[in-house]
C-alpha cells in the first residue's frame, strides 16, 4: 500500500504540546497530499500546516450531546478548516476561548458529570452524511487513531466497519486503568469501557505504544502484540546544539522543567521540586526553576509563582528549545506520586524524554519507580533518579549533580549514545512508515 492515503483521528500536528510533535516526528515525510486529520472542534488549535493542511473538523453535524447538555457546549461547524497564517505555525480560526467559560466547564461541568456517571453516555460522535460525502473525495486507505474517551472508542468502532480499511491505534498513556473508576457507577463504567475497547483492538490491524514496558504490560491485559513508538528526533536539528561546557557557575544555576505542568498527574511535583530549591536557596539565592510551558492553567501557575526561586520562561518556538535544553544546567522530567497519576503515566514516556537526552544536559528524574520512565532512566544509566516522594531526597540529587561534573558527563554521554540508538528520526520513522506503507486487508473497502 505504498504512498496510500491515510486518514488520522484523536490528534493534530502542532509543535506545543508532545502528542502533537510525536505525530508530527512520526509522519513527516509522508506525502502531504495523502495525509488528512480529522478531530472534534475541542483538538482544532495550535495547528501547522508543513505536514499535513487538509483537516475536517467533526463539528455539530458529528459531535452531539443530549438535551439540555447541548445548550452548554460550544458549536462548531463541520466540514474541511481554513487556516490563517499564525507566525511560524497556524491555528484555526475558529479558536476561540472565553476564560469563565472555559473554567466552568472544566472545572464544574465535567467533574460533576463525572462524578454522577453521565459523561460517558451523554455525548456521541456519528458519522454524518457531510462527513461520508468528504470521506468519499478523500477515499483513505489507512486509519490511524488515538483514542482516549469512550465517545471516540466507539466512534472508530463504527468508523473502521463503515470504512473497511486497514487500521491502526496508538496508545500514549494508559487512560483505560483510570476512565470511569471515579464516582457513582465507577465500575460499572470501567467494566462497560474495558469490553467496548477490547472489541476496538480487535477489529485494529496494528497496536501501537508508546513505550516498551507498555508493550509488555498491554500484551499481558488486552492478548494483542503492540509495538512501541515514542518520540523520535531529527539528530540535525537537535545535536548541534549538543552541551558540551559541563562547568556551573555557583551564583546563577539553572535548572528547567520543559512541557505540560497542572494536569494529568504533573503538578505536586513540581511544588515539590520548587519547595526543595527554596530551601536550598535559604542563605544564597543561586538557584532558578525556569518552567518552560504552554499551559494556561491559572491553578498551578499561581501555585508555582509564590516561589521565589521560579521563573516562568516567555514562550518559545519548537525551533528555539534544542538552544534552550542545552542552555540549562540540570533538566527536570517529574510526575506526581499519588495512585491516579501513577495508574495512569505508569507506561508512558513523555515527548521530552528523548528531546531531554538530545540536548546533552544532565537528566534529573523525579519520579515512583513504578513508572516506565524511571525505569528507561536508570536502566539505561542516563539520568540520575530520584523515586522517593522527599524534599530532602531532592535537595541531596540537586546537590549531587551540582557537585560531581564528570558524573554529569557520564549520563549525559551516556543519554546521547541512547537517543541516537533509539529515538533517531530517519530510523524510527522509516519503520513505523513502513508498517503502515504494508499494511494488507484482504476485503475491498467501501469505496470498491
Amino acid at each position: 500500500m505504498s504512498n496510500g492515503k491515510v486518514l488520522i483521528f484523536g490528534q493534530t500536528f502542532n509543535n506545543r504540546h508532545g502528542g502533537g510533535i510525536t505525530l508530527t516526528n512520526l509522519f513527516r515525510g509522508w506525502p502531504k497530499d495523502k495525509i488528512a486529520v480529522t478531530d472534534t472542534g475541542h483538538m482544532m488549535h495550535d495547528i501547522i500546516t508543513d505536514v499535513c493542511d487538509t483537516y475536517y473538523q467533526l463539528g455539530s453535524d458529528e459531535f452531539k450531546w443530549l438535551f439540555p447538555f447541548n445548550f452548554l457546549q460550544k458549536k462548531y461547524r463541520s466540514g474541511l478548516q481554513s487556516f490563517t497564517d499564525a507566525g511560524k505555525g497556524f491555528r484555526s480560526v475558529e479558536r476561540t476561548k472565553s476564560g469563565i467559560r472555559y473554567s466552568l466547564v472544566n472545572r464544574v461541568f465535567y467533574p460533576v458529570m463525572q462524578w454522577l456517571g453521565l459523561f460517558y453516555c451523554v455525548s456521541r460522535i456519528e458519522i454524518s452524511s457531510r462527513f461520508r460525502e468528504w470521506l468519499s473525495d478523500f477515499k483513505p486507505d489507512l486509519l490511524y487513531a488515538q483514542v482516549s474517551t469512550r465517545e471516540s472508542v466507539l466512534f472508530i468502532t463504527e468508523l473502521i466497519d463503515y470504512l473497511n480499511i486497514p487500521a491502526t491505534i496508538h496508545f500514549m498513556d494508559d487512560w483505560p486503568s483510570t476512565i470511569g473508576r471515579n464516582g457513582l457507577f465507577g465500575n460499572f463504567w470501567n467494566r462497560k469501557i474495558d469490553r467496548e475497547l477490547r472489541i476496538l483492538l480487535d477489529k485494529v490491524d496494528l497496536h501501537l505504544s508508546i513505550s516498551d514496558a507498555m508493550s509488555v504490560e498491554y500484551r499481558r491485559r488486552y492478548m494483542k502484540d503492540f509495538i512501541a513508538f515514542h518520540n523520535p528526533i531529527d539528530t540535525g536539528f537537535w545535536l548541534p546544539f549538543k552541551k558540551e561546557d559541563f562547568t556551573i557557575r555557583e551564583d546563577n544555576v539553572k535548572i528547567l522543567c520543559s512541557g505540560r505542568i497542572g494536569h494529568n498527574g504533573i503538578s505536586e511535583s513540581l511544588i515539590e521540586v520548587a519547595s526543595a530549591i527554596e530551601k536550598m536557596n535559604k542563605d544564597r539565592d543561586r538557584i532558578r526553576f525556569h518552567i518552560q510551558t504552554a499551559t494556561r492553567d491559572k491553578a498551578i501557575i499561581e501555585r508555582l509563582g509564590k516561589f521565589s526561586c521560579v521563573v516562568f520562561n516567555p514562550f518559545a518556538d519548537y525551533e528555539q528549545l534544542p538552544g534552550i535544553f542545552s542552555g540549562a544546567d540540570i533538566l527536570l522530567l517529574a510526575n506526581d506520586f499519588n495512585r491516579k497519576s501513577i495508574k495512569y503515566l505508569r507506561y508512558s514516556m513523555p515527548t521530552k524524554a528523548s528531546e531531554y537526552m538530545f540536548s546533552g544536559t544532565p537528566v534529573l528524574v523525579y519520579t515512583s519507580d513504578q513508572t516506565a520512565v524511571a525505569g528507561f532512566f536508570r536502566e539505561n544509566k542516563c539520568g540520575y533518579c530520584v523515586s522517593t516522594q522527599s524534599e530532602d531526597e531532592i535537595i541531596k540529587a540537586i546537590s549531587f549533580l551540582l557537585e560531581n561534573e564528570e558524573y554529569r558527563r557520564q549520563i549525559s554521554r551516556n543519554a546521547v549514545h541512547i537517543a541516537q540508538e533509539r529515538f533517531d528520526a530517519s530510523m524510527v520513522r522509516n519503520k513505523f512508515q513502513s508498517l503502515l506503507f504494508n499494511l494488507k486487508k484482504t476485503n475491498n473497502n467501501v469505496y470498491g
